[in-house]
C-alpha cells in the first residue's frame, strides 16, 4: 500500500479499492521533468497511452486532485500549461507530445478554481503570485472575445473554416453533446456561466491572499452581478430547471444534463429550485447522472450523448449535497459501484445503464473525481 492511504480510513473496501487505483491511474500518467515541451515542469496527461500531452481543463482538474496529497506536483501542473498562454489571455486546448499547440479554442476556464485548492492545502502565496497575472489575462479574454450583455458563450478563431462548429463544440469539452444539436454559438451555456462565477470567486480569494484588496472587491462584484443573471436568463420559469438558454430569443433549452444542476454547485439557486432540480435529478436521471437525461430521445451511448462522466456528475452531486438532498449519495454510490465493478481501470466514461466502462481505461480525471 502506498503511505498516501496508509493513516487513511476508508468506509468500505470499494472506497478503499478505488482510492488506490485511482491514485494509481494519475500517477502513471505524470510526465517526468525533462524530454517534453512543457519542460521542467511535470505535467499530467489525461491518459499517456491513448492521449499524447496535456490538456487544458484535464490539467485544472489533475491538479485540483492532486493537491490532496502533493501540492508541488499539483503547481507544477497548473503552471507548465499556463506557459502556453496566447497574447490575447487565452489558454489553448492542447499542448501535444511532438509540440503541435491546439490554440485556436480554449476549454472551461477552472484554473483559479484549481489554484485556490492547492493554496488550501499548503498555504504557499508565492504561488498565487505566480498565477495571477496570466489568470487575470484569461479573464479578459473571456470577458472581451466570449462575452454578450453580461453572460458567456463558447466560440473559437477561424469562423470561416469548415471544422469551425465542431472546434466550438470542443471548447466546450461537450464535444458531441445533445445540448448543440441545434447550435452552440447562439447559446448561453449553463456550466460555462457557473464556472466563471467560480473563476471570478477564486480570483477575489487569491487577490485578498496577495493583499489586492481593491481587485478582489472588483472580481467579487463580478460574481455577484453573473450570479443574478444566470438566475434572471437560465431558469426556465415554465418549466421549472436550469438550462442553456439562446442568446438571441432567450428561450431556455429544453435539454437537461448535468451541467443543468451547476447552479447549485456554486449556491446561487433558491430552495424551491433547488427542489424542482432535485426533482429531476430523480426522475429524469434516475439518480446516475448520465450527460444527458435517460428521457431525451437523442440519448445514446456516444461519448457525450449518454454516459456518465464522473467530472460533470460530481459538481452536480456536490451541488445537490449543498442543500441536503440525499440523492447526491444515491449519485455517488450508483457512479462509484460502476467503477468498482469494472476492474479492467479507471475509464473515461461508464454505461449510464449498464455500468460498463467506455473509451480509455486510465483517465486522469476520472480518477480525481472518484
Amino acid at each position: 500500500m502506498n503511505t498516501v492511504f496508509d493513516q487513511t480510513i476508508f468506509s468500505c473496501e470499494r472506497d478503499r479499492d478505488l482510492a488506490v487505483r485511482a491514485y494509481q491511474t494519475l500517477m502513471n500518467n505524470v510526465y517526468p521533468r525533462e524530454g517534453y515541451l512543457w519542460s521542467p515542469f511535470r505535467c499530467v496527461s489525461p491518459g499517456r497511452g491513448n492521449f499524447r500531452g496535456i490538456w487544458n481543463w484535464d490539467s485544472a482538474f489533475h491538479a485540483a486532485g492532486l493537491a490532496r496529497w502533493d501540492t508541488e506536483l499539483a503547481k507544477e501542473s497548473i503552471l507548465g500549461f499556463l506557459q502556453f498562454q496566447r497574447e490575447d489571455g487565452l489558454l489553448p486546448d492542447v499542448i501535444r507530445e511532438n509540440g503541435t499547440i491546439v490554440t485556436g479554442f480554449g476549454k472551461p476556464p477552472l484554473f483559479a478554481w484549481a489554484a485556490e485548492r492547492i493554496f488550501r492545502a499548503d498555504g504557499d502565496a508565492s504561488f498565487l503570485e505566480a498565477v495571477y497575472a496570466p489568470l487575470s489575462r484569461n479573464a479578459a479574454f473571456w470577458e472581451t472575445e466570449r462575452f454578450d450583455r453580461g453572460l458567456f458563450f463558447y466560440d473559437a478563431d477561424d469562423k470561416e473554416s469548415e471544422d469551425y462548429l465542431i472546434r466550438v463544440k470542443y471548447e466546450s469539452g461537450w464535444d458531441n453533446s445533445v445540448r448543440w444539436d441545434d447550435g452552440i454559438t447562439e447559446y448561453y451555456a449553463v456550466d460555462l456561466n457557473c464556472f466563471m462565477v467560480m473563476f471570478y470567486r477564486s480570483m477575489a480569494s487569491i487577490a485578498s491572499v496577495l493583499q489586492k484588496e481593491t481587485e478582489s472587491l472588483t472580481w467579487r462584484s463580478k460574481a455577484e452581478a453573473l450570479s443574478v443573471l444566470i438566475n434572471q436568463k437560465l431558469w426556465d420559469t415554465e418549466n421549472h430547471w436550469y438550462a442553456d438558454a439562446n442568446r438571441y430569443t432567450g428561450k431556455v433549452s429544453s435539454v437537461l444534463t448535468p451541467a443543468s444542476f451547476m447552479p447549485l454547485y456554486i449556491e446561487i439557486a433558491s430552495d424551491a429550485q433547488a427542489q424542482s432540480m432535485r426533482d429531476i435529478a430523480v426522475e429524469r436521471f434516475d439518480s446516475k447522472m448520465p450527460t444527458v437525461s435517460f428521457d431525451n430521445p437523442s440519448y445514446s451511448n456516444d461519448y457525450w450523448r449518454g454516459p456518465t462522466w464522473l467530472n460533470v456528475a460530481y459538481f452536480a452531486a456536490k451541488g445537490l449535497k449543498h442543500y441536503g438532498f440525499s440523492v447526491a449519495e444515491d449519485i455517488k454510490d450508483s457512479i462509484l459501484n460502476m467503477c468498482f465493478a469494472d476492474t479492467r481501470g479507471i475509464f473515461e466514461n461508464y454505461d449510464s445503464k449498464m455500468g460498463k466502462g467506455l473509451c480509455c481505461n486510465h483517465f486522469s480525471w476520472s480518477a480525481v473525481f472518484i
